[in-house]
């Protein structure tokens, strides 16, 4: 009986163990929050120093610097000479094309990660400012004025039409005026250093580059980065000449004396840039400045004619030829040149422009619009007379140039500074838009050959200001003439971007500027008076020069009875 019940106690005191061991088990509480980090644990031993690199003068790897490691020539082997361009053996060229092969070319930020100061400087020149001190232009010589604001009778302006205009911009992105001129990396250094002849800007894009070349290849960014350095960097006439025989819209189609053609001429065609002739590029005359060891001080180019024009350095014909009376002396034509001490070089030696290329000498945009009318081609020029988007034209080839007396300087017009004229233009008095200040009358002033051109375009009809259309895009306001086809809408977006007065109401009025000719410069077997005092009809009794433009009232004496005030 005890022996039952103490195995029943037993037995119940085992459960109620087991019970309360799980009851505790249950009962556990959440972990408490981290302690703190205890300290750091004392440092080991330093390990065993590696080897010795080689110094980076040490080419040889002996440790010692021999004569031929003293690549910069000052007689010591040191750090100074681990630039290996010192030596010459990995100079600028091979450097650029390394670096590009191992690293893809990612935009201008790429340039000046080793060119910061030449980005800098970029910023201020004509190129990429498009205006600079306008010293040439009369009456605003303090400027800044330039291809920003002048107007002409060929697209009009650039004002609302960034977008297009552009595309011939020494840099990236400027579609209208909210353009960042202070950031370096809007500069494009590769339409003037590319060496691969493929580099081209797009059209329409405010100046990036094409995606496709005419080939159908994609254009290789990288392969023009690698190129830029060869010829020692200088920018060929291809370079130059792809943005400027396009100006007005088209080849030739402005100048009259620059056309794509002359990348690859003969001296036929042009006696300095002709292959078989001197065979320069354009920098050979449109110079950079340049210090008394022949460095580059820095990125302004020559011959900027309106602005800037102290920006680089422009050789003059006197400056390579020498003075004409001495050049001429015992020549036929010595006799000539005495008789007529202000003629400059280029009316003789350029006795036509456009001879190779047409170029537009007439524009007329009260006609545009006419959806259709169909263009018809000039047999003589292979050019259409027409086009919707902007008007007539008339095309001309070996065109004799207008003769104006000039000393370097402008009248322009110039957006809300002196847009507005008088009177009632005709086709006999137009608006002149640009054209030398000099006369007859005006000291130092010589002879110079010009390139005329006429036509019309819109203007205020109550207040006589010529307006800034809006042409292209929708950067310039919501009505562009190249979409709506609206003058009165393009000229209020015009105004309103401008701040020009457009009173609404409109007239197309007759207008006139004239550009320098100094290119195309001819044999010197076809210059005028070549033959000598025998060649008086090259320019006299023969009805080819608008005396009117000397100042005379018609053909002088001795050959005429002209006069003049």
């Amino acid at each position: 009986m005890r022996r039952a019940m103490s195995t029943e106690f037993r037995f119940v005191g085992l459960v109620l163990s087991l019970f309360f061991a799980l009851s505790i088990a249950g009962c556990e509480g959440d972990d408490g929050a981290p302690g703190a980090d205890g300290a750091d644990g004392v440092d080991g031993v330093n390990g065993v120093d590696g080897a010795s690199g080689v110094a980076c003068w040490d080419l040889n790897g002996n440790g010692v610097g021999d004569p031929e490691e003293d690549l910069n020539g000052d007689g010591v082997v040191d750090v100074l000479d681990c630039n290996a361009i010192a030596s010459g053996a990995y100079g600028a060229e091979k450097l650029h094309a390394g670096y590009f092969t191992e690293k893809a070319y990612e935009g201008t930020s790429d340039c000046l990660k080793c060119h910061g100061m030449i980005g800098a400087d970029m910023l201020m020149r004509a190129h990429f400012t498009w205006q600079g001190v306008s010293s040439n232009i009369t009456g605003f010589e303090e400027g800044p004025h330039g291809k920003n604001d002048l107007i002409n009778n060929f697209c009009v302006a650039v004002p609302t039409n960034e977008g297009r205009c552009t595309q011939c911009h020494a840099g990236y992105g400027y579609d209208d005026k909210n353009f960042d001129f202070a950031d370096m990396k809007n500069v494009d250094c590769l339409v003037c250093h590319d060496q691969t002849g493929t580099y081209a800007k797009a059209p329409k894009t405010a100046g990036l580059p094409v995606e496709t070349l005419p080939d159908g290849t994609p254009l290789d960014l990288n392969k023009v980065a690698r190129s830029v350095a060869e010829n020692e960097g200088v920018p060929t006439i291809k370079n130059c000449i792809d943005c400027h025989a396009k100006a007005g819209g088209g080849d030739n189609v402005k100048h009259g004396d620059l056309a794509l053609s002359l990348v690859d001429t003969t001296r036929e065609f042009d006696v300095h840039m002709g292959t078989d002739g001197a065979n320069v590029d354009c920098v050979f005359c449109h110079a950079v400045k340049k210090d008394g060891s022949e460095n580059v001080i820095d990125h302004g180019i020559g011959g900027m004619p309106y602005h800037s024009v102290d920006e680089g350095e422009m050789k003059t014909c006197e400056g390579c030829h020498g003075d004409a009376n001495s050049v001429h002396v015992g020549k036929p034509v010595e006799a000539v040149i005495t008789l007529h001490p202000t003629l400059a070089c280029q009316v003789c030696h350029i006795p036509t422009f456009a001879r190779n290329t047409p170029t537009k000498t007439e524009w007329y945009w009260e006609t545009a619009g006419d959806m259709d009318r169909v263009p018809v081609i000039d047999p003589e020029t292979n050019r259409p007379d027409y086009d919707k988007m902007k008007g007539d034209f008339v095309w001309a080839t070996n065109v004799r140039p207008t003769l104006r007396y000039f000393d370097g300087m402008w009248n322009r017009a110039i957006i809300n500074a002196n847009d507005k004229f008088t009177g009632t233009p005709t086709t006999e008095n137009p608006v002149v838009l640009g054209e030398p200040s000099a006369d007859y009358n005006t000291a130092g002033a010589k002879i110079y050959p010009f390139k005329k051109m006429i036509g019309n375009q819109p203007a205020d009809a109550n207040n006589n200001t010529v307006l800034v259309p809006h042409l292209f895009g929708t950067k310039g306001g919501p009505n562009p003439y190249w979409g709506n086809w609206n003058w009165d809408l393009a000229l209020q977006d015009g105004a309103a971007y401008t701040g020009q007065t457009y009173s609404g109401e409109f007239q197309f009025v007759d207008t006139v500027m004239y550009l320098t000719v100094n290119h195309e410069v001819a044999p010197k077997e076809q210059a005028y008076g070549y033959s000598g005092t025998s060649s008086c009809v090259d320019c006299h009794n023969n009805g080819q020069i608008d005396w009117t433009e000397l100042g005379w009232t018609d053909e002088p004496p001795p050959f005429g009875t002209g006069t003049r005030p």
